[in-house]
């Protein structure tokens, strides 16, 4: 199980992460919980309760290598990561893309497109994605845990920003009273989903559609973990923001409710969960709701990783007091060919209910990503990706050269249907 959980989606279930291996994750838990730390002494640090349960879909992906052991304690229980990532666009042009569900806060209609491209630029060429690192101090019986990244994309991933450049991606204080039991307090990243945020965890170098649009990114609250036993663990969120998320400081009148079911058997894993919330500040009455699953399987070198969502809006739209549904799904094949090279494909859907249609103008989006991974050494990555989309024919969501007004420089109305790009990825990370 935790040979094809850890690269997929880095599902936490530590497998070969695309033929890119990876240390294997020294915690487990529902996002990227704070890592168990081996020690030599009687005061060895607790073990968190996610590593005691099944390996959640959005652990390892995110997950530093556990620290060597050595003559210093207190370096004995530090985990730490850098990493940096650049790329080089050809095609897709200026504003493509998908803008993130995340920031736009609660009571805002889904799918709403081109407000960032991909990978998280509205241009071709060079570009950087993230440059970051992860700190992480496990002790007796609590944990710190500090993740930055700076780039063209960090501003996407994280209302916590100093400027448009970057800012903190999770900063959280945990507590182990027992062995079967971790509560984090602060702000942390999702435990929905089947991709994470460091590129060389997933299948693809971009992120999905799916990842973009119908699901939250981080949370700020209250997270706990339980290990019910050897294959079932449970997460029970109490947050801040609207069911996908929002900023730190959204909707804080009426809390946010997320949890999760985790259960692991052999090379299959099975995520099932959700998050409950009031669409707006005092409004007790029209709750949101978001669902979602995580199907993980590895047989060889094939993992599989399917991911379905699925969000309900009432009184939204159209204002008629009817139900607007959004969804969305996903489905990924990793081979690993080598220990150096991999393939990773995806595919995926996003449409809605009839409300959803006509409130948002947008009947569904499709997306096909192909993606070539080379490792000459030992923590660098090189990409080269194709991605293409398309959407309905009554749907116009991307720009061609055509809508660029060569004299003014202004960029008119949508005039395509489809969106095609090739990427290259270049990736270093390391780790203690």
């Amino acid at each position: 199980m935790k040979k094809f959980l850890s690269l997929a989606v880095m599902c936490s279930l530590a497998f070969p992460a695309m033929a890119i291996a990876q240390p294997e994750s020294p915690k487990v838990e529902e996002d990227e919980e704070m890592g168990a730390v081996e020690a030599t002494t009687a005061d060895a640090p607790a073990t968190p309760a996610l590593e005691e349960m099944p390996e959640s879909p959005k652990v390892a992906a995110d997950d530093m290598g556990a620290p060597e052991e050595g003559a210093h304690p207190a370096k004995e229980n530090i985990s730490w990561m850098a990493m940096a990532s650049a790329f080089y666009r050809i095609s897709g042009y200026i504003d493509d893309g998908i803008g993130s569900a995340q920031g736009r806060g609660s009571g805002v209609l889904p799918g709403q497109y081109n407000s960032l491209g991909y990978p998280y630029t509205n241009y071709n060429g060079f570009g950087l994605n993230f440059v970051g690192g992860d700190f992480q101090y496990t002790g007796k019986k609590f944990a710190i845990r500090i993740d930055l990244r700076f780039g063209e994309g960090a501003a996407l991933l994280t209302p916590i920003s100093a400027s448009g450049f970057g800012g903190l991606k999770q900063g959280f204080v945990s507590w182990m009273p027992h062995d079967k039991v971790t509560i984090d307090f602060g702000f942390f990243d999702t435990v929905f989903g089947g991709e994470v945020v460091d590129e060389w965890n997933n299948a693809n170098f971009t992120r999905g559609a799916l990842y973009f649009n119908r699901q939250p990114f981080n949370h700020m609250g209250i997270r706990s973990a339980f290990a019910l036993n050897d294959t079932v663990g449970f997460t029970l969120l109490v947050t801040n923001g609207g069911v996908l998320g929002g900023t730190p400081v959204d909707n804080n009148a009426t809390p946010t409710l997320g949890w999760q079911f985790a259960f692991g058997f052999d090379d299959v894993g099975l995520y099932i969960g959700g998050q409950h919330g009031a669409g707006n500040d005092f409004d007790n009455k029209n709750w949101e709701n978001f669902f979602d699953w995580v199907l993980t399987a590895s047989a060889g070198k094939f993992t599989l990783i399917a991911n379905g969502d699925y969000q309900t809006t009432p009184s939204a739209g159209l204002g008629d007091g009817s139900l607007l549904i959004a969804y969305g799904h996903s489905l990924q094949l990793i081979f690993d060919a080598s220990d150096t090279i991999s393939i990773g494909l995806r595919g995926e859907h996003l449409s809605g209910n009839e409300q959803y249609r006509l409130a948002t103008g947008e009947p569904f989006l499709a997306t096909g990503t192909a993606t070539l991974r080379y490792k000459p050494v030992q923590y660098l990555v090189l990409s080269i990706e194709y991605r293409g989309e398309w959407t309905s024919k009554e749907n116009r969501i991307y720009y061609s050269r055509a809508a660029l007004d060569p004299t003014t420089g202004e960029v008119g109305s949508p005039d395509r249907r489809h969106n095609h790009a090739v990427i290259f990825g270049f990736t270093a990370y390391i780790s203690n």
